[in-house]
């Protein structure tokens, strides 16, 4: 477990490995550097992974931010703050977001980008934001972040952990999400990409994927069967594979 000043927040983040390339991992809406725990320990030994808790979120200080821009350049700023320089990035849903904007940003310092989840333009359904500007939770349940068939101990774990996050958080980050839309720009990528979706993704369908795959000049898409907008944790050693195997091609 490490920390540090970015932008005079503590920032927290997971690091595991010392091999190059170095990979950094960047979660959704509500979530933390815990999502990518089961990546991080398939990559000890293939790569270094550092896995950060945005500004505001898990186990960081700092400001909630409210756009997906504001993402961006907290992700220059904290891995320069590491000295880190031709990176991969992962992004999953809003980290996705982040990522794209930081590629359409910082060009030069990325070696490498994988999108799990996430679109160009990530709209946000009107009634979940009155839910949470009110101050509530709009979610009954975690069926939205997995597919038909995940366990039932998998989805009340992800719930409880839902309820244990402010609305305040969701709601900063469901804004920025609404207001993003990198539709018209995101051709203009041309790092090696790898784009992963679930093929019972509700949160962000498999047409967002597609739509990255025919824009981004240097992409490959996989749709894994079975699985739901959380695919990397549905789907752990399907969604490892294929990192590893990207990552073998930089």
């Amino acid at each position: 477990m490490s920390h540090v000043t970015v932008a005079g927040a503590d920032i927290f983040y997971e690091q595991m490995g010392n091999k190059q390339p170095t990979v950094v991992f960047v979660h959704g809406a509500g979530g933390s550097s815990r999502h990518w725990f089961r990546q991080q320990v398939a990559l000890n030994g293939v790569c270094r992974t550092i896995a950060v808790d945005l500004p505001g979120h898990g186990a960081s200080g700092g400001r909630l931010l409210s756009t997906v821009g504001e993402f961006a350049k907290f992700l220059a700023d904290f891995t320069s703050s590491l000295f880190l320089d031709e990176f991969v990035v992962v992004g999953h849903s809003l980290g996705g977001a982040i990522a794209l904007e930081f590629a359409l940003e910082f060009p030069e310092r990325l070696r490498g980008l994988i999108l799990i989840g996430t679109g160009a333009r990530l709209r946000v359904k009107p009634d979940i934001l009155e839910a949470l500007g009110k101050g509530e939770k709009p979610f009954r349940n975690a069926e939205h972040l997995y597919s038909a068939s995940a366990p039932a101990d998998v989805l009340e774990e992800a719930f409880a952990e839902i309820e244990g996050i402010p609305s305040e958080v969701y709601f900063a980050d469901f804004k920025a999400c609404n207001t993003f839309n990198r539709m018209e720009d995101v051709r203009k990528i041309k790092i090696p990409s790898l784009i992963v979706v679930g093929s019972e993704d509700k949160m962000t369908p498999v047409k967002y994927s597609e739509y990255l795959n025919t824009q981004l000049d240097n992409s490959e898409l996989t749709i894994i069967e079975c699985a739901g907008h959380r695919c990397m944790s549905e789907r752990p050693d399907h969604v490892n594979r294929l990192l590893v195997d990207f990552l073998a091609q930089l």
